[in-house]
């Protein structure tokens, strides 16, 4: 099982209770984005893993090489009509203590290990092991003030009698 070792971590979407699915569709997922700024660890990871690499600045404004590595989180209904869960995806930091990953924050540091098809064209996440955690809070900033000063007005169509919906 190969590991890649001091990448950056993005969007880490492992929590065991809560895999996501791509723009709502499709299978849902627990997955994490990789990047590095080394132009040569980019290619080596393309020649080794098969990895598809996206060029994009940084917020140092410097360019970075960045994949995403993926993990099904159910698996393929064997005809029994039962959904089973996958194993969910160990994260932990480096002395073995398991953490919560909604904690991980962008840019945080770390070695993630993965299943490689002997082709290379199928990869599929199992850990993350987090070198330098950047902790993640969620933000205040979404929260409303509430009030009582508000108005609702009344539909003004030619037939207001009847439900809109």
């Amino acid at each position: 099982m190969p590991i890649i070792n001091n990448v950056s971590l993005a969007w880490v979407k492992c929590d065991p209770e809560a895999p996501v699915q791509y723009k709502g569709q499709g299978p849902y997922k627990w997955s994490v984005q990789v990047s590095t700024g080394d132009k040569k660890v980019s290619e080596s990871w393309t020649k080794e893993f098969g990895m598809k690499m996206t060029p994009f600045e940084g917020s140092d404004g410097k360019i970075q090489y960045k994949t995403t590595l993926s993990a099904y989180a159910y698996a393929k209904d064997d005809g029994s009509g039962t959904t089973k869960k996958n194993r969910a995806i160990t994260v932990m930091l480096m002395n073995g203590d398991l953490i919560d990953p909604n904690t991980i924050g962008n840019g945080s540091i770390g070695n993630v290990s993965f299943y490689l098809s002997e082709d290379k064209e199928t990869r599929r996440l199992k850990g993350i092991q987090v070198r330098k955690l950047i902790k993640y809070e969620g933000s205040s900033d979404d929260k409303f003030e509430l009030s009582d000063d508000f108005e609702i007005i009344e539909s003004q169509s030619a037939n207001s009698e009847e439900d809109p919906f």
